[in-house]
């Protein structure tokens, strides 16, 4: 069992588990967590249609997070078992996850969120 592996674990444990919580947060208490379901370079009023980003982030946002929290468990089963050749796949896919849903956001941003205007008004 390798304490750095089961350490990486609970961090994407703990992440998935915060994505849950920042999605419900969203969807029930009308916050939405930069950094967490908005990218740190946008904020909340930046936003064109609240409501329309809420309902596109929903489900992309908790699969993720529950995508996470399963990965994570996997990870850790995996070591407890010694079966520590296989961890290793189990973080490719938690990357490859990633990087999807990323890719997902982005996609969000051009439908979602207001133009940058580099040029200033006269």
């Amino acid at each position: 069992m390798d304490t750095y592996s089961n350490i990486f674990d609970i961090i994407i444990v703990v992440f998935g588990f915060y994505m849950i919580y920042a999605v419900f947060q969203m969807k029930f208490n009308d916050i939405i967590r930069v950094g967490v379901i908005l990218p740190p370079s946008v904020n909340e009023k930046m936003l064109l249609d609240r409501e329309g980003f809420k309902k596109y982030a929903f489900p992309r946002h908790l699969a993720e997070g529950v995508i996470m929290v399963f990965l994570g468990m996997a990870g850790i089963l995996l070591d407890l078992n010694g079966l520590g050749l296989y961890h290793a796949f189990v973080y490719l896919v938690v990357l490859a996850v990633w990087l999807i849903f990323y890719l997902s956001v982005e996609r969000g941003k051009k439908k979602f969120y207001k133009q940058f205007d580099n040029k200033k008004k006269k």
